[in-house]
């Protein structure tokens, strides 16, 4: 039951808590976790994490994504040598 908890004052309503749940959430001492469900009509929701979650730990919700180059095997760049280059 440590590993539950309630956070306000992140959503103001409970679309936003539907529409954000496929989301992970992450805590600034590390902890990962996600929207269980919301709670009430006023954006607070139910989080379940991986560890026990302290009082004083901040949760946090990131909005971005990580994108990699895809590599293709080349002809190189015109010096003879094989190597990749970059889409």
């Amino acid at each position: 039951h440590k590993r539950h908890a309630t956070v306000k004052y992140m959503f103001y309503n409970p679309e936003d808590v539907k529409w954000f749940a496929p989301a992970g959430l992450t805590t600034k001492h590390g902890l990962q976790g996600n929207i269980v469900q919301s709670v009430g009509d006023h954006g607070v929701m139910k989080c379940l994490f991986n560890a026990p979650i302290k009082q004083h730990d901040t949760v946090c919700l990131p909005l971005y994504k990580r994108v990699y180059p895809k590599f293709v095997k080349g002809e190189g760049n015109g010096t003879g040598e094989g190597g990749f280059s970059v889409l």
